[in-house]
């Protein structure tokens, strides 16, 4: 009764169980569309689809605002609006089946995590960083192209335009510099590999990343709900701060951090490239923060190169070395045996 409370309060009303000859054919179309997606989950692929045949789902009558499919994480289901064409998932159908994917239990069925995000006693963690990434791999299953829109006075390039598109623009960009097989595996295993490079990469700045992701989606929310025009443009304007502000920390913080352990020539002219070409990613107003810190970015690029070039003029002088005593050895040896 308690749980049937819940789901009126938010605007959910339970119909009857879907047949499990659907949920057959659900389970096989999203395991195949995510597996060939990523190839980096094609090992997971029958724990995948075990899990989806095994997933609830019922046909419901669901109320504005809410998305017209819902993973209620209460009792482990998926809520469907009487509306939706089941058979044919689309990016919101896919974005709440992955939310039931990533969900990990105790022994008591208490939720503990769901991807990035964790579950505590008396809140949530990480909520805006694990929609982005789901948003992202949802668009990206259902093959959208990058396309540039204007909001709150930004004009960003996205795969997820109508849905989340300032969290998923930031997670493509987070995505650009630390690369995708790591933070898509962990999203759907709910592991701590990501969550630990996270932190080793972006060091005391991760905290206000991951605080940022939160806070634009929380804003994002109170925009949803408000309807007066002055604090609307308000908000529109701490979002659009929070966006910048989190692409620049991104931006610039990685490659501050990364430059100091890489060890070859090859290493330092790859991020090199990759840092001169970030600025096509960027928000464009931003361009003018990656053109004050391009000079002294590209001089630690250069001292990191001087450094490992000398290391490895020492190293291969001390291989030379070795080889003229090796020579002078077999030389003494052969004349005083």
């Amino acid at each position: 009764m308690k749980l049937q409370k819940k789901l009126v309060k938010y605007g959910i009303e339970k119909k009857e169980k879907i047949d499990h000859k659907y949920v057959n054919q659900i389970a096989h179309t999203i395991a195949d569309k995510i597996t060939n997606t990523f190839p980096i989950l094609q090992n997971e692929y029958n724990e995948i689809l075990a899990k989806l045949l095994n997933c609830k789902m019922y046909y419901a009558q669901i109320k504005e605002p809410i998305s017209k499919v819902n993973y209620f994480y209460e009792d482990n289901c998926v809520y469907i609006d009487e509306s939706v064409d089941i058979l044919n998932p689309n990016e919101q159908f896919i974005h709440e089946i992955i939310h039931y994917l990533q969900a990990k239990r105790d022994n008591k069925g208490k939720i503990k995590k769901m991807g990035l995000c964790t579950f505590n006693d008396f809140s949530i963690s990480e909520l805006g960083i694990n929609e982005a990434i789901v948003q992202y791999i949802s668009a990206k299953v259902m093959k959208n192209e990058k396309k540039e829109i204007e909001i709150c006075n930004l004009d960003i390039k996205t795969i997820s335009p109508y849905s989340y598109p300032l969290l998923t623009s930031l997670m493509e960009q987070l995505i650009y510099v630390m690369g995708e097989d790591l933070i898509i595996e962990s999203t759907i295993k709910a592991d701590e590999k990501f969550e630990t490079e996270f932190y080793n990469t972006f060091e005391e700045q991760t905290n206000k990343i991951i605080k940022n992701f939160d806070k634009i989606l929380e804003q994002k929310n109170k925009l949803l709900l408000e309807n007066d025009a002055d604090k609307k443009e308000k908000l529109k304007m701490e979002l659009s701060n929070l966006y910048l502000e989190t692409q620049n920390i991104i931006m610039i913080t990685f490659y501050e951090k990364i430059i100091s352990k890489l060890t070859s020539i090859k290493e330092i002219d790859y991020y090199t490239n990759k840092f001169l070409n970030h600025k096509d990613i960027i928000e464009p107003t931003s361009r003018m923060i990656f053109e004050q810190n391009k000079k002294k970015i590209m001089d630690k690029f250069d001292r990191q190169l001087i450094k490992v070039s000398k290391q490895k003029s020492k190293n291969a002088l001390i291989k030379y070395n070795g080889k003229i005593r090796d020579i002078l050895k077999k030389i003494i040896s052969y004349f005083y045996p």
